[in-house]
């Protein structure tokens, strides 16, 4: 059995992958690419739907192309994160997480857009946990 210390690191390890996790949808649903590309390492990758980059200053710009093309799409989407599920070794970590896309339909009411999954490989980087790459792959919808 692991002693006090090593138990503790671990937990709030996984907390902060939890939290990078749940940043991302938030960064995304406000459209804050600068916090959002800086969630991914130095040669973090992304790929889905939308495309694939690498970089955070890759990813940035391809988020901005996106939300360029984009104006008045959904202005109120909202990302739903869950399920996670986290394995960590060292300074290394894979997670894996469901994600639905919300947003307002015609009525203004709520509609699921698209839903899936993540799959992500982490790094720790300058004492901060990192996607080092994310894929998200659609189910549902689009």
């Amino acid at each position: 059995m692991a002693n006090i210390e090593e138990r503790l690191r671990l937990l709030e390890d996984k907390e902060e992958i939890r939290e990078l996790l749940l940043e991302y949808g938030r960064a995304l649903d406000g459209r804050d690419t600068k916090a959002y590309s800086e969630l991914f390492a130095a040669d973090g990758e992304w790929s889905g739907g939308i495309g694939q980059a690498s970089t955070p200053a890759g990813i940035k710009k391809m988020l901005d192309d996106l939300f360029a093309n984009a104006t008045g799409k959904f202005p109120k989407a909202h990302h739903i994160m869950a399920n996670f599920d986290i394995d960590l070794d060292g300074d290394t970590a894979t997670a894996r997480s469901r994600w639905m896309w919300v947003a307002g339909d015609g009525e203004g009411k709520p509609k699921v857009v698209r839903a899936g999954f993540y799959e992500d490989s982490l790094v720790r980087e300058n004492g901060r946990w990192k996607f080092r790459k994310r894929r998200a792959v659609t189910e549902l919808g689009q």
